[in-house]
């Protein structure tokens, strides 16, 4: 019985063992890294985040469109006050650590019996130091400093949203603007060809099916182009009102003077750019 009970004994001490922390063979490593291939991304340390947004977006046409979409914008505003609050809150917090004092000034007149007046003074303080024994003031400010960073982040991405939907707006009316020359070039194209189309039918070498067919391609590319200006006028007004100001022409530039600092790459859903 003794021997079977000190067999049992040993057989727990030696499956505790099982509860160690278990280290991957470098072998097994090895073999699992060469199973999938991994995509070789450019060798830079610069990242689209890194430019401001002067520098990414050069026209002059479009940066005075989102300096004024910035100051109209009143979730940006009110955005920019959270900030501000919060850090008045922080400095608060940080003032908890000093010692507080208190002056009390007191005056008094005094007169019996018609003597002469007399004055008297007194100033009094007093001075109290809070110790942070159980960390009251050092959560306060902690909670203070992710107060101040929440807002800050949230300033950050409100400005991020009007800069990219001014931009977007932007390119967009230079995008048509360019689909709207093409096809000016088009129904001026088709125009020439009726014309050529109805000289020889008269010539006796087109026939009627063919003109007609001409024509209703001229008619479709103006029916398009129509609807391209319609386009146009119905994203002015957007911009327009996303920037606070009434509905206008927007002056703008042309799509083939745009110019970006170095090659933007997009990687991993990352915008990468190379000088």
């Amino acid at each position: 019985m003794k021997r079977l009970f000190i067999a049992a004994l040993s057989l727990m001490a030696t499956g505790c063992g099982i509860y160690n922390r278990y280290e991957r063979p470098d072998s097994v490593q090895v073999e699992a890294d060469s199973l999938y291939r991994t995509e070789d991304a450019p060798d830079t340390t610069s990242s689209l985040a890194s430019l401001k947004w002067e520098e990414l977006f050069t026209d002059p046409y479009l940066q005075s469109l989102i300096r004024r979409g910035l100051e109209a914008n009143t979730d940006l505003q009110t955005a920019v006050l959270r900030v501000e609050e919060a850090q008045a809150t922080l400095r608060s917090s940080r003032l908890a650590y000093l010692p507080s004092v208190q002056l009390d000034p007191q005056g008094t007149l005094s007169s019996y019996d018609g003597s002469k007046t007399q004055k008297t003074y007194s100033l009094g303080g007093s001075a109290s130091w809070e110790i942070d024994l159980f960390g009251k003031l050092t959560n306060a400010k902690r909670q203070s400093r992710a107060a101040l960073l929440e807002s800050e982040a949230y300033r950050q991405a409100m400005q991020t949203q009007v800069i990219a939907t001014v931009a977007e707006s932007y390119y967009s009316l230079l995008m048509l603007d360019e689909q709207i020359r093409i096809t000016e070039q088009t129904v001026e194209s088709w125009r020439e060809y009726v014309q050529s189309l109805q000289a020889l039918m008269k010539a006796g070498e087109a026939d009627r099916a063919t003109l007609s067919q001409a024509e209703a391609s001229r008619l479709s590319a103006e029916a398009s182009l129509l609807s391209l200006q319609q386009q146009v006028s119905e994203q002015e007004n957007a911009l327009c009102s996303f920037i606070g100001e009434a509905s206008r022409n927007i002056e703008r530039g042309t799509l083939d003077e745009q110019q970006f600092p170095g090659t933007v790459y997009y990687l991993n859903n990352i915008y990468l750019y190379i000088n």
